[in-house]
């Protein structure tokens, strides 16, 4: 792993520990996630899915900030309200929080899963689930991810369930989905 990896891992391993501790459901996505799905890459964030509604949000971020994470609950609060990230720090990486913004957010809490990483075990977004989160983001890097994810996984990852989310929540004729329907082509199983 590159220094910056294992910096950020580092800290999303204790970020994880903290959560599971008090009970409150997460995962770790982002370059992190992909790391364990895929090749890894260089990232300076750490990227958590926090599974909480409005009403558990604060217990969440008692927590991250009993573990280290600098967050401006105000702009938290307020962005959590309008769907965006909530944005904190640990030490010199940023942390960027997701809390479930869209039906699928809560899909993912489902199919997260259990690995063990170089410290410890903990839950990290399915392929799926990050292939899908990526492709609406719809960043360049996000494509290029989505593309390695691909290649690695193969037939482990199930290509019918990622397109039939970017449908339904982007339409058939969404830029999305032709990307996707490429990518697919242009790595068979």
């Amino acid at each position: 792993m590159t220094g910056e990896l294992m910096a950020a891992f580092e800290v999303a391993s204790r970020l994880a520990a903290a959560l599971e501790a008090a009970n409150i459901p997460y995962a770790i996505g982002g370059a992190i996630a992909l790391g364990a799905w895929s090749d890894p890459r260089g990232t300076h964030d750490v990227d958590l899915n926090l599974f909480v509604d409005h009403d558990g949000l604060d217990a969440a971020l008692d927590v991250l900030v009993a573990a280290g994470v600098v967050i401006d609950r105000g702009a938290a609060r307020l962005a959590d309200e309008a769907g965006d990230v909530l944005v904190g720090h640990y030490g010199g990486l940023r942390v960027d929080l997701f809390t479930p913004s869209i039906p699928f957010a809560w899909e993912a809490m489902t199919t997260r899963r259990r690995l063990r990483g170089p410290s410890d075990e903990a839950y990290y977004l399915s392929p799926e689930a990050l292939a899908i989160f990526k492709l609406l983001f719809f960043r360049s890097k996000d494509l290029l991810d989505v593309e390695k994810l691909v290649a690695v996984q193969g037939a482990d990852l199930d290509s019918a369930y990622i397109r039939r989310w970017i449908v339904e929540m982007m339409g058939e004729e969404d830029e999305r989905v032709a990307a996707w329907d490429r990518i697919v082509a242009n790595n068979p199983p």
